[in-house]
Order: structure tokens, then sequence, then C-alpha cells
């Protein structure tokens, strides 16, 4: 039986207050203990049927701890080393795998399936399992972009020409295109972390001949690219596909995953026989979602068996969350929007060695120069000066 408390379980408390909830438990020894506790976060939609089985077939009640993303997530993990606050964590993602590692937050577990991982997914050390895997990249409308009808006779009037459709993701970073687009916030959205790594890739501060991103972004904001608060925000309510292009309301490009045309579809009672969005592949940053068992767990023979149900046919086959993920191995059959609306792209992964310690401090930068263009100022140099806060 899996405990809940939101919709989704019936006994789900804030990891925030597990470390004072829980120290009990801890002392729990394996023969008795009858409950696992996996500590995720929202950003991760867990499988629930997989987990129902998991809990049918072992006996294990799964008690589910939620944290906000997997920054505080893992910032848990680290005040609570002494005496840990779950036995499993889930959904770890490139950003935060090096400190996860580096500071020894789990231990190395192999499970049974690992053979039939993507290749390219899996660590030598063994501390953590690849769970799903996400190729972050920009979408646009196909429909707003068409060239309007006309006789062969006719010739074409350049003042009502659409603009031309966006190929590769430098073609944000034309004024035409910017002012169609709508990006997440990075300061409140991974998504839009993500997008904040691809561009940082693209257009590095210490490179000569090369427009540094601050500069870049502080120009794309001016010419009108528009930031959302939330994906679903950007997603569902500000990028309008099928708009037309007459429309200059809402956007039609935004950056979503190779997976956006699946989410689109997500709640539609039948499947369309096509969807008004397509994936541009230029740019994309693959990000990898790990699963791991926590270090000094109490509990460690079931948290590897929970691990072992990640790459369970059912986990793995419901695994794409609300991002447009895809699945770990690479023997599971996709779902039906995936196979008729899924894209495979060439994805970039995340420097996990060099990224690890400098994307908050891109966080920083991003703020800041979002903050002149907002208060009117003059634009940026080429180069932004950055004042660290100082460490506690």
């Amino acid at each position: 039986m899996i405990s809940r408390l939101t919709p989704l379980f019936r006994i789900t408390l804030l990891a925030v207050v597990a470390a004072a909830t829980l120290t009990a438990a801890c002392s729990t020894s394996d023969s008795e203990a009858q409950t696992i506790r996996l500590l995720t976060h929202k950003d991760f939609e867990l499988p629930e049927a997989a987990l129902q089985e998991f809990t049918e077939s072992t006996g294990i009640e799964v008690l589910v701890f939620l944290e906000e993303d997997p920054t505080s997530m893992v910032e848990l993990l680290e005040r609570s080393k002494e005496n840990p606050v779950a036995d499993v964590v889930l959904g770890i993602d490139s950003l935060e795998r090096r400190r996860v590692t580096e500071q020894k937050l789990v231990e190395p577990y192999r499970p049974i399936a690992i053979d039939r991982v993507d290749p390219s997914l899996l660590l030598q050390d063994e501390m953590l399992t690849p769970v799903s895997q996400l190729a972050a990249c920009l979408n646009r409308s196909k429909s707003r972009y068409q060239l309007p009808e006309r006789r062969l006779d006719q010739l074409p009037d350049q003042n009502d020409a659409p603009l031309r459709a966006p190929t590769k993701i430098s073609d944000l970073f034309d004024p035409k295109h910017a002012k169609t687009a709508v990006i997440p916030d990075p300061l409140l959205s991974r998504l839009g972390i993500y997008f904040l790594v691809a561009l940082e890739r693209l257009h590095p501060e210490d490179v000569d001949g090369v427009t540094p991103w601050p500069k870049l972004l502080d120009e794309m904001l001016r010419w009108g690219l528009e930031i959302a608060p939330s994906w679903e925000e950007a997603w569902f309510s500000r990028f309008q596909p099928s708009a037309g292009p007459e429309n200059t309301d809402t956007r039609s490009l935004t950056w979503g995953s190779s997976g956006m045309p699946t989410v689109s579809v997500r709640f539609v009672p039948e499947l369309p026989d096509e969807v008004d969005v397509e994936v541009i592949d230029s740019g994309c940053v693959k990000v990898v979602n790990y699963a791991g068992v926590i270090k000094d767990t109490p509990n460690r023979r079931d948290a590897g068996r929970l691990v072992d149900s990640f790459l369970e046919p059912l986990f793995q086959y419901n695994v794409p969350d609300r991002y447009g993920s895809r699945p770990a191995r690479t023997d599971i059959v996709r779902t039906e929007a995936w196979r008729r609306f899924g894209v495979n792209v060439t994805a970039i992964p995340i420097d996990e060695w060099r990224i690890g310690p400098l994307w908050q401090q891109w966080l920083l930068t991003w703020r800041q120069v979002a903050q002149i263009v907002a208060t009117g100022e003059d634009p940026l140099p080429p180069v932004v000066q950055v004042t660290l806060p100082p460490k506690n």
C-alpha cells in the first residue's frame, strides 16, 4: 500500500519536516521495517501504478516525502547526513549530480536491470542510477509560420509575408524572433535553468569574439523576449501554436523539450492526427534524472529493491513526466503519444563537472540583467560583473 496525503499520496509530507519527525524511524531494524522512505520533488511525477505494484509484490509500503525541486532536495540530504530522512532519493538531475556524489550523500548500488539502461547514461562509480532523460530545446508553432495562399499570377506582398520559421537556436537571437518567444524564468523554473545552460554553452563569457550571454540576454529582453513565471504559464498560456500568424498577443516560439508535443495532447481524450508543434533540433541540452540509495540508510536492502523497481517496465513505461522526458531503458515500448509525436534530437549532455559549481552564479547574473532591463537602465557592457553574496 502507498501512503498518500496529496491527491497523489495519502501520507505525503514535506521533506523539510522529515528530519524532525522521523528520528525514531531511523532506528528501525531491517527485520521490523514495513515501510520504505522515498525522497523526491514536485517536478518529478511518480508513476503511481508502479509504486502500487511494488507494494503488492513486496509487502513494503512506500512513504513519499516531497521537496520543491532537486536543489532543495539535495540541500535536505546535506543537512541530514548524520541522520538520513529517507532511504531512497529520486529525481536528482544533472545539475545536482556532482554535489551528491562528491559529498557521498548516496551509496554505490547496481540495480538488477542496469544492463538494459542506455549506456550513455551510466556512471562508472554506480553512485546513482539513471531513471529518465530529457532533451530540452526550442519548440515552435507550425501553422503560425505558414505562407499565405495566393494565385499563381499574384506577386507576394512583402509587407504581409509571415516571419520565416526558426530552424536553429541562434534564430532566437534575431530581434524578429525574440519578440515572438516566451521562456520560463530560470529563477522560478527548472526548465528555465536548462535554457540558461544552453544559452551559456553557445555564448560563454570568457571566449574572445563571442558575444557573452549576459549581453545577449540584455538585447533579447529589450527586443521583446517574454519571461514567464513558470513553464506551465509559458507552455499552456503564452505559447499558442494554433492562434494564427496574425495573433500578436501570444507567442509562437518557446523553450520546452523533444517530448513537449506529447505533453500537448496529454489530457486530450483521443489523440489527434497531428499536433501544431515543431521541435527545433538545435542547441538541445540533455538532462538525466537519477535515483540512489541514501548513505547510511538503516534499510539498505529494501532501498535497493525500490531502486530496482524504478527500472522495471511498468515504472519506465510511465516515467515520462510533465516536461516530456523519456525512459532510461532502451527496450521499453513508448506510449502511443510518444510514438506519434515524440522527437529524437541531438542533445548534448550537460557538463556536470564544469557546470556544477557555476549555474547558481549564472542565476545571479540573470537576475541582475533582468532587473536592469526592467528598470529601464542603459544596456549592459559586454561583460557583467556579479558580486556574489558572502558565504555563511
